[in-house]
């Protein structure tokens, strides 16, 4: 059945506006892809500060080397440690490579190490002229045995001294060979060494 005039004539103008919106929805979108705008910020990096420690005394140059020793002989040194970081560090100092002796000589000999300053320059070869210690009590005061089993790696490492970016710090080391109390006590300990390595080491700052 054919429609009537009428009814052709709306079925034929109802598709006008669904044609124009079409057209309307199409020209929208071009227009609206049209503007852009954006912004950033470039260039952004990440640089690691760096830690690096050095001592008066020189790399693996041994402080002591005390011989022929006897029951109530001492002696005296005093390292400078060195920071040349680019930020600030915790540092501490342990024992490395200790050697009780044989005849456990590590026992008799006493260990007293201090924290401090020297006002001016630091005196060389190990000299403590000037030396500023701490206020309160020493860092260390033990056997060397007791030193090595108590602080041997950074965790257990003693001082914990707050050390910043391309400054130093000085120690006092102080050493005495005990007595056991009498010269029969004393006698096995004739003809043994002990030893032990004194090592800074520093950490960044949490």
């Amino acid at each position: 059945m054919r429609p009537s005039y009428r009814a052709a004539r709306i079925a034929k103008f109802a598709v006008v506006p669904a044609a124009l919106v079409a057209s309307a929805l199409a020209i929208s979108h071009v227009s609206y892809s049209a503007f852009n705008a954006t912004t950033s910020n470039s260039g952004n990096t990440w640089i690691s500060g760096t830690l690096k420690l050095t001592t008066d005394a020189g790399d693996d140059t041994a402080l002591f080397n005390a011989s022929n020793i006897s029951p109530g002989d001492a002696g005296s040194k005093c390292i400078t440690v060195s920071s040349t970081a680019t930020t600030a560090s915790r540092l501490k100092f342990y024992a490395t490579g200790f050697n009780r002796g044989t005849k456990k000589l590590g026992d008799r000999i006493n260990l007293t190490v201090t924290g401090g300053s020297f006002p001016g320059a630091v005196p060389i070869n190990g000299a403590c002229s000037g030396f500023n210690s701490d206020p309160g009590p020493a860092l260390t005061t033990a056997s060397l045995t007791t030193f090595a089993a108590a602080s041997k790696d950074y965790s257990s490492g003693a001082d914990s001294f707050l050390l910043p970016a391309g400054k130093s710090r000085s120690y006092k080391i102080d050493w005495t060979f005990v007595s056991a109390g009498t010269s029969i006590d004393d006698n096995p300990y004739q003809g043994d060494s002990a030893a032990v390595g004194f090592t800074w080491e520093a950490q960044p700052e949490s």
